[in-house]
């Protein structure tokens, strides 16, 4: 008998929550944040992403966070976690602490190792060192490897760039529909 009165509990709760939490201040494709720092993207599919560093963020939007939306913490807690957002192609040459292997990041967080140094210079100039980032070994796994580039013609750094023109092209989320606020 507890045991049905406690089922009959459970059910009347869960009919008061809604399905889809409604989203008060919040528009997909906004910058937005919590009383904390963490900075997410909303994306087209309603979940957030999270930028798991700084220099992640700098890679899409430079020193600018005059679109980072601050919304009350019960309203974040309500969007899903979609996962973390990776470095923007095309930007940026990752490492990671543990592999001295140099990576281009491609369309959808992908790796691809450049063979050589030769290479690097041919791709990035003459100071491409000094647009390695060192990515943390956990964020790793938020990428997938993809062909070594062998000959400069295997990648081309600004054309990945500007194809890449926003984090929800690059994770291949569902296109905004008229009337969603974009960055």
């Amino acid at each position: 008998m507890r045991f049905i009165a406690f089922l009959t509990m459970l059910g009347l709760f869960a009919a008061g929550i809604p399905a889809h939490a409604e989203i008060a201040s919040a528009n997909p494709g906004q910058l937005i944040k919590g009383s904390l720092d963490t900075v997410y993207y909303y994306g087209t599919d309603e979940k957030r992403y999270v930028f798991p560093t700084e220099r992640t963020y700098k890679s899409w939007y430079g020193e600018d966070w005059s679109g980072v939306v601050t919304i009350p913490d019960e309203e974040l807690m309500s969007i899903p976690l979609g996962g973390n957002v990776t470095y923007r192609p095309g930007v940026k040459l990752l490492k990671i602490t543990t592999d001295p292997r140099v990576y281009a990041v491609g369309a959808g967080g992908t790796l691809r190792w450049i063979e050589t140094e030769d290479l690097a210079v041919e791709l990035y100039g003459e100071d491409w060192a000094d647009n390695v980032d060192d990515l943390p070994d956990p964020f790793f796994i938020n990428y997938k490897m993809g062909s070594h580039i062998t000959n400069a013609s295997d990648f081309n750094p600004s054309g990945e760039k500007s194809v890449a023109t926003d984090i929800w092209k690059d994770k291949g989320l569902p296109e905004p529909e008229d009337g969603m606020m974009m960055q």
